[in-house]
């Protein structure tokens, strides 16, 4: 017997032209209030063929230039589901919110060539301007290592701008602000809530807006905007649970998605060392860039954690 027909890839619909969608897809497109005429969705049907999983699946930008762009709906509480117990198995239902965060990351796997750049990053000199800093503020009001971390990835974004960017099937679009989604949370309560301007804010403002947003969430009070938009990058930091590198998965229309690992005393070369003072310890974290090739190629990433390697390393510079 003849092999079956291959399944053609998924591709982006055309924007600006015909759109070539299945009658659902454009029923479902009318409920959410999406003109599929203009946006950048990716089709995965066959020919590229919108169909209505991909419109429930889309995730709209959060406007970040002067394109009027609907921004996601705002997130509730998650209801707590009973588990069903059945002979020899338990079934844990999932909420609407952790369903559709599941089909967004498979649809992005599916569709975003991912890949991966890592560099490890020396953490002394950012450690010591914290304390300074924290030295300056009351004990409520203190700034996390966390915190300068993700002003020093909008720091990189900013330095290189192509990488602050999305695909839009036959443009990229590149953005000015840089809106960094931060992961916070576990399971169920799994948020990623959105920092806007994070290039333009000072280290105290971040830290108070990511404060806030945490206490949301552990007070089961989730609620604005900026949890259900989508930015420019995403940030997780796993370095509380031990995790020496991560390889996240880039959330689209995104093109990067930035891992932080553990920070850890390890012994390196010194740079001036002579005789028998070869070596130091210094606390080093490694972070791992995901990139989707459409947009940013290798010299591109490259150029993002040398940026971001050199914020952290001469922390000087955030104040700039």
């Amino acid at each position: 017997a003849a092999p079956a027909p291959p399944t053609p890839a998924a591709t982006p619909a055309p924007s600006g032209g015909k759109i070539i969608a299945s009658p659902l897809a454009w029923t479902v497109a009318k409920e959410k209030g999406l003109d599929l005429s203009s946006i950048a969705i990716v089709g995965t049907g066959p020919d590229g063929r919108v169909i209505a999983d991909d419109v429930r699946e889309y995730i709209p930008m959060v406007a970040t230039t002067t394109d009027a762009i609907a921004a996601a709906p705002v997130a509730a509480a998650a209801p707590v589901l009973s588990p069903i117990v059945h002979d020899g198995f338990t079934d844990y239902p999932l909420n609407e919110s952790s369903i559709a965060t599941a089909n967004l990351l498979s649809h992005s796997k599916q569709t975003i060539p991912h890949y991966y750049l890592t560099v490890d990053v020396t953490l002394d000199s950012l450690l010591s301007l914290r304390s300074t800093l924290n030295s300056a503020l009351g004990e409520d009001a203190q700034i996390s290592l966390n915190d300068l971390l993700i002003k020093a990835s909008a720091c990189a974004m900013k330095s290189c701008p192509s990488a602050n960017a999305s695909w839009m099937g036959d443009s990229v679009r590149m953005y000015d602000s840089v809106d960094v989604n931060v992961i916070m949370g576990s399971g169920d309560s799994l948020y990623s809530p959105l920092v806007q301007g994070v290039d333009a804010k000072g280290v105290k403002s971040i830290s108070d807006e990511l404060s806030s947003n945490l206490k949301q969430i552990e007070e089961g009070t989730v609620e604005g905007e900026n949890f259900g938009a989508v930015g420019t990058v995403t940030v997780m930091n796993l370095g509380m649970y031990g995790i020496k590198s991560c390889a996240p998965i880039i959330r689209a229309p995104q093109a990067v998605a930035l891992a932080l690992g553990a920070a850890e005393n390890r012994v390196v070369p010194k740079e001036d060392g002579e005789g028998d003072d070869l070596y130091e310890t210094n606390v080093v974290l490694t972070a791992t860039l995901s990139c989707d090739h459409r947009v940013v190629d290798g010299a591109v990433g490259a150029q993002f954690l040398s940026a971001f390697k050199s914020a952290v390393e001469k922390p000087e510079t955030l104040l700039l």
